[in-house]
């Protein structure tokens, strides 16, 4: 009997460290959940359509003009860091970037920078890079932060060459409907998520018994 209960009190510990763990993440996906529906019924968090000549463009200019913003429109790369740059959506919650869009040439790395102030410099500590969806269709998701501004960069060509991008439609989306979760996502964890739900529990289960032992080395034995 006493070796059962001592086998129970070994694994109160973690499965206490568990059990509060899945508690707090859940209550965040709810929040989290919560917080969206809140913006979307706001406005704040809104579909948006962009078309590519409403960014800012920084190295790139137009192959071809284009009549309506849902054709496909060609830029071509005049540096090494060509970016297209969306001044102030400080006024948005913005989650997602979507666009298609091909290259002639080799794109090498693309990203996209987010400043979480107006008027703040891009830093590569706050920088996402994109899921590709197939057939020339990329995804970034964004932190769950305050967004000031976004700058894309499209491609990195390599020195001394170009690189053509043509977008088809040419326009790149915030916040497309397809690309955010449904309701039942939110409780759903990423890879990230279940690895840090497996690990620092056990971590922190290891510490209290650690702690725990440490402490009953140190109490008088009775007499």
């Amino acid at each position: 009997m006493k070796r059962l209960k001592t086998f129970f009190a070994r694994r109160a510990v973690p499965a206490a460290c568990y059990i509060l763990a899945v508690a707090v993440w859940l209550v965040l996906s709810l929040a989290h959940a919560g917080s969206d529906a809140l913006a979307k019924a706001q406005g704040r968090m809104t579909e948006q359509i962009i078309p590519v000549q409403s960014w800012q463009l920084v190295g790139l200019e137009p192959a071809e003009e284009q009549a309506t913003a849902e054709s496909a429109l060609t830029l071509t790369t005049t540096n090494g860091d060509p970016q297209m740059i969306l001044e102030d959506v400080s006024g948005q919650v913005v989650r997602t970037l979507s666009y298609t869009v091909t290259f002639d040439g080799d794109a090498r790395e693309m990203c996209l920078y987010y400043t979480t102030k107006v008027g703040e410099d891009y830093s590569q500590d706050r920088r996402v890079f994109p899921q590709n969806l197939g057939n020339g269709q990329y995804l970034y998701t964004l932190p769950r932060t305050s967004i000031a501004a976004l700058r894309l960069d499209p491609c990195s060509p390599d020195e001394n060459k170009t690189v053509d991008l043509t977008f088809a439609p040419a326009t790149l989306t915030l916040n497309a409907a397809s690309t955010l979760p449904a309701w039942w996502q939110y409780l759903v964890p990423t890879w990230y998520q279940t690895f840090c739900l497996i690990l620092y529990p056990a971590l922190c289960a290891s510490a209290v018994s650690l702690i725990r032992s440490f402490f009953a080395k140190k109490e008088p034995k009775k007499l």
